[in-house]
């Protein structure tokens, strides 16, 4: 393993809006956010790699009624995003309307994109290709 996988190095390079998952040295399976063991393989080789931050939305869901550090933001699409690498990652979704939220279609090719809230905290974020 060339570095030990750990959520705050991840959250850190989303912060620096330069987004790194894992990548699983003997399978080549990507994994985001990063762990210790490949999903598929079993392995603990990993490195940390690029994407091509193109993916297809498989999934989001509009909050309405957010904790406390996300009140200001409400309301506010989380996706589920597939990247081209296969992996799945939860980000924002931008560029449309959270009070129309059925004019998004599963489907939808989005791109990796960033979103600094309220809060001043950097979100890793998809919109439309």
């Amino acid at each position: 393993m060339t570095e030990k996988p750990t959520i705050e190095q991840y959250l850190k390079n989303i912060e620096a809006r330069d987004f790194q998952p894992f990548k699983c040295v003997d399978c080549g399976t990507v994994i985001a956010p990063p762990s210790g063991t490949c999903y598929s393989c079993g392995s603990n080789k990993m490195e940390w790699t690029r994407v091509s931050g193109k993916g297809t939305l498989v999934s989001f869901t509009v909050i309405h009624i957010a904790s406390d550090e996300f009140q200001e933001e409400a309301p506010y699409f989380i996706a589920i995003v597939e990247l081209e690498e296969g992996t799945r990652v939860t980000g924002r979704l931008q560029g449309f309307d959270p009070l129309k939220p059925e004019e998004v279609g599963i489907g939808t090719l989005v791109v990796l994109d960033y979103e600094t809230g309220k809060s001043g905290k950097t979100y890793l974020a998809f919109r439309p290709e």
